[in-house]
């Protein structure tokens, strides 16, 4: 499934290319403000909330005037504090530009596990999320926006423990 996933991916990201009638490259860096949703045999529930940060590159693909997609690759610091877990994030985030500059944005994300605070063991190595959110981009090329991300997949490999991802994330950009 998940190869399917990355085929897929590939696939609608080279014909998005080859459709394009803009393309832009760009770099984004902000403050995750991110928790996990625990589920367990003893309850549920959420760990004190953390704070960190994610940066990373990004393609800007104008499909038309109003609608764009935009991929990305974010190195991402995500969880709770005391339980801090780093991804490489792969957003693909499909824009539609409501007016000039302001666009709302939604779309899936799949995360590579690289890292957590105590280790990786008990995590699986992928994470699936939807993304929704918002930006405004101003002419000169620099960008503001936020996300909130919805962790759909169960990240703990420990039979009788459910984790999902949650956050907010706020950032800055420029797009070139």
């Amino acid at each position: 499934m998940k190869k399917l996933f990355i085929v897929a991916l590939a696939m609608f990201g080279f014909v998005s290319l080859t459709n394009a009638q803009s393309v832009k490259f760009g770099v984004k860096a902000g403050a995750n403000f991110s928790n996990f949703d625990v589920d367990t045999s003893f309850g549920s529930g959420s760990p004190e909330g953390a704070t960190s940060f994610y940066a990373g590159v990004l393609v800007d693909l104008g499909i038309s005037e109003k609608i764009h997609i935009q991929p990305e690759a974010l190195y991402s610091i995500e969880g709770a504090e005391d339980a801090d877990v780093t991804f490489i994030d792969i957003p693909v985030m499909l824009k539609y530009y409501i007016i000039d500059g302001l666009n709302v944005q939604g779309g899936p994300q799949f995360g590579i596990l690289v890292d957590a605070e105590g280790g990786t063991d008990g995590l699986k190595t992928a994470n699936f999320s939807l993304n929704l959110g918002a930006a405004y981009e101003f002419p000169v090329g620099f960008f503001i926006d936020g996300r909130y991300n919805f962790g759909l997949s169960n990240i703990s490999d420990v039979s009788g423990i459910d984790l999902n991802t949650r956050g907010l994330q706020l950032g800055v950009g420029y797009r070139f």
